[in-house]
């Protein structure tokens, strides 16, 4: 179960709406707050979940559009991983669009999604999003001003894009802290993308580009908050190839040389490698790093092939207080498959969601209502991701159905608004709540 406990401030503008005594801010005029004394000889482990691209096609938007509350309802999206993410320290996705609040929506090639969804990921339990991709400029200065504001309104985390050049001095790298069974984690984050897609980076907006020189001066400033580790989350490499290229190998490597020893790769928008890479640190010796060039799409409406299929990767590092060391402990993935329900019906009618594949690819009751041919589609995409990342060197976990499913859990033409329209009671109530 997730501990909610932010011990460190996730940008300037959000520590000066919360002065709490527990948030600190990492910039050059605060000094990020010593790590208490530690239990000698304890050892905890803390896990990451990672999911790939989250995109809003211009068909995810309309069948979000929920036509009895006149607004958007994308908890269908996220309701079956959601169980996943509440039992993981930190969630963390890479947002692949712009928000919107001016009705100005629109898929490929310039995303501007509706605000909801980025309530709807929060509802879903993600702790920490990335904004630096081939897409934050798709609605110009504008849009990347407002995607921060309302991922702060929310007191959601994020690093990648910027207001201006003294945000991002004062915010990045990102510093995050979280305490679990009395010990203190910190983890430092940087995030960069190959481009913008040819749109530029209008003033006094940022958008981290992958720049060595940048890069290198970002990890040294990281090194200066004493993190227990770095992780970095690089938008790269070439669409829908199923293998690395030399480039991001290249990438990678000059990372993990400078101090970096977990790589999270994006933008293919297809599963590539799990790699416990080998190179040559400072010193002159043989070490590893950890890669996952590409995790694939989590969300979208693409429908070349592989490419509704992505990974949640699961990172545990452990801390041993003894000597404060911090280690990659285990490391597994779970297969995910977008599912659109009802496909058949008009855009409004459907459903996308988001699968976990081995709760479901045995279920005899057919919970998730899939067609013979939808079946059959979710069983060829698993399978050949099977074969495709048993070569390297992580290994897939595979939850359940009753890790997923709960008694109440609705099934995706059902919605949370409608089962509460049926229960409510002929007489209104004469009280109102306050719904945080």
């Amino acid at each position: 179960m997730k501990n909610k406990i932010w011990l460190a401030a996730f940008s300037l503008l959000a520590a000066c709406q919360n002065n709490s005594a527990q948030e600190t801010t990492n910039g050059n005029n605060t000094t990020a707050e010593p790590v208490a004394a530690a239990v000698v000889n304890k050892t905890v482990r803390f896990k990451f979940s990672f999911i790939g691209d989250i995109m809003g096609h211009g068909d995810q938007i309309k069948a979000a559009y929920d036509g009895d509350l006149k607004a958007y309802d994308y908890e269908p999206c996220f309701r079956y991983v959601r169980p996943l993410f509440e039992r993981d320290d930190m969630t963390v996705g890479n947002l692949e669009l712009t928000t919107n609040n001016r009705g100005v929506y629109s898929g490929y090639p310039r995303f501007r999604s509706p605000d909801t969804l980025s309530h709807a990921l929060k509802a879903a339990g993600f702790d920490f999003l990335t904004t630096a991709n081939n897409h934050s400029n798709d609605d110009d200065a504008r849009g990347v001003i407002h995607t921060l504001d309302v991922l702060d309104a929310i007191r959601l985390p994020h690093t990648g894009t910027f207001r201006d050049s003294a945000e991002r001095y004062n915010t990045y790298p990102l510093i995050l802290e979280r305490e679990k069974e009395g010990v203190k984690f910190r983890f430092a984050f940087i995030n960069c993308t190959y481009g913008t897609n040819g749109i530029p980076t209008q003033k006094p907006t940022l958008v981290n580009l992958i720049d060595t020189v940048e890069l290198k001066n970002d990890i040294a400033r990281a090194k200066a908050y004493r993190p227990d580790m770095i992780i970095a989350i690089v938008h790269w490499g070439n669409e829908y190839q199923l293998n690395e290229s030399a480039e991001q190998r290249k990438i990678a490597n000059f990372l993990y040389r400078q101090g970096v020893p977990v790589v999270i790769g994006g933008h293919p928008h297809v599963i590539q490698p799990v790699k416990i890479d080998t190179f040559i640190d400072s010193k002159g010796q043989k070490s590893t790093g950890l890669c996952t060039y590409s995790l694939g799409n989590f969300i979208s409406n693409q429908n070349q092939k592989n490419t509704d299929m992505g990974l949640l990767f699961e990172l545990e590092v452990e801390k041993n207080t003894a000597d404060n060391s911090c280690v990659i402990a285990d490391h597994s993935y779970v297969l995910l498959w977008r599912y659109i329900h009802n496909r058949a019906a008009v855009m409004e009618q459907r459903v996308y969601t988001v699968v976990p594949v081995a709760a479901f690819e045995q279920d005899t009751t057919n919970f998730m209502q899939l067609t013979a041919t939808d079946k059959a589609a979710m069983l060829a995409g698993v399978a050949n991701m099977r074969a495709h990342l048993s070569k390297h060197q992580s290994k897939e976990r595979r939850p359940a159905f009753a890790d997923i499913v709960s008694p109440t859990m609705l099934k995706p033409n059902q919605t949370l608004h409608k089962k509460a329209v049926a229960e409510k009671p002929k007489t209104p109530a004469t009280t109102t709540t306050n719904k945080k």
